[in-house]
């Protein structure tokens, strides 16, 4: 078989500042992948993650300087030597695109029930965009030690249907959690994502709630045991695992210790999503709206409507055709 890798930087502007409790965001920068086999050609994303001292320069890099090895490992059906947990996603998805013109199948449904974030915004802002989110059942809101409790108050309050998931990206602490949290069980909050910072988790036993806590920052691939018992749910993110077999193995595994699945994403295009829904039967809820936030997405991605993610058949994933073979001009300058 031969195989052709193929790799370029892409950078994503988003129509507003996405800020959550440790960075502020205006641009994502990520890598598209490009695998091809006589004809065909499979794509697919890598968005490095911070969080895990991934960035875009590193992987690219990586990829430059070890390029052969790289698509010797493809080859050979072993990602789980590949260096970084995203790239290694990115590569397997790649590689499953390429199956996908030669015939494999996803069964993906047209339109899927997620939620949508509100990062953390002014006041002033978050008056101004409410309105957007009335129709939404499932709200996800951004937040800080600041102003937490207002902030949950007032998205209640104007969309007051909606059940709300609060996510602090470890940014809250024992003492305010402790102290708002019957507060916070009367505004329809349904769940509390990473409010403590890795390590910290063990607090969560001390806080008795109906609210249930998710785990997401603490729960990765190199620590997957050790905080499981403080949580009733984790967020599974491809890139967190390396990719979707490793991802349904680790759901696999979180089932059978009782545990429920938010699928979650970065901010991304839906280059990384169509993908992900691949998986979303596994998952208890979906957190799916990375594309959301762009102002350009690729030609024919998802949109979203009321708190739905809807597909359209002709975006490069779904449509066999490969109308994009060349992803909208990306690999022109180096084929």
């Amino acid at each position: 078989m031969f195989l052709k890798l193929q790799f370029v930087k892409k950078k994503f502007f988003l129509k507003d500042s996405f800020r959550i409790s440790r960075e502020n965001k205006k641009f994502i920068k990520t890598i598209i992948i490009k695998l091809t086999e006589n004809d065909r050609s499979g794509f697919a994303e890598c968005v490095p993650y911070k969080r895990y001292g991934e960035t875009q320069e590193k992987i690219f890099s990586y990829l430059k300087n070890n390029e052969y090895e790289i698509t010797q490992l493809i080859r050979q059906n072993r990602f789980r030597e590949i260096k970084y947990l995203s790239l290694r996603t990115a590569l397997e998805l790649a590689f499953n695109h390429l199956n996908i013109q030669k015939g494999k199948k996803y069964n993906l449904r047209k339109k899927y029930q997620t939620s949508i974030t509100i990062p953390i915004f002014s006041q002033e802002k978050l008056e101004k965009i409410i309105h957007k989110f009335k129709n939404i059942n499932f709200i996800k809101v951004k937040v800080n030690k600041n102003n937490i409790l207002q902030t949950v108050k007032f998205i209640n309050k104007k969309c007051p249907k909606s059940k709300i998931i609060i996510d602090a990206n470890e940014g809250l602490n024992f003492i305010l959690l402790n102290k708002i949290i019957k507060n916070l069980e009367k505004l329809n909050v349904i769940i509390i994502e990473q409010p403590f910072k890795y390590g910290l988790d063990y607090k969560l036993k001390n806080i008795k709630t109906k609210i249930l806590f998710c785990a997401d920052e603490s729960f990765h691939i190199k620590n997957q045991n050790k905080i499981l018992k403080y949580y009733q749910v984790v967020n599974v993110k491809l890139d967190k695992f390396g990719g979707l077999n490793k991802s349904i193995e680790i759901i696999k595994f979180l089932k059978s210790k009782n545990k429920k699945i938010l699928l979650g994403c970065m901010v991304s295009s839906s280059l990384s999503i169509v993908p992900a829904l691949t998986i979303a039967k596994y998952c208890t809820f979906l957190d799916l709206d990375g594309p959301y936030f762009l102002k350009k997405d690729f030609k024919n991605g998802v949109s979203y409507k009321n708190g739905n993610l809807i597909l359209n058949k002709n975006f490069i994933w779904l449509n066999k055709k490969g109308p994009q073979e060349n992803l909208e001009g990306l690999f022109k300058k180096i084929n």
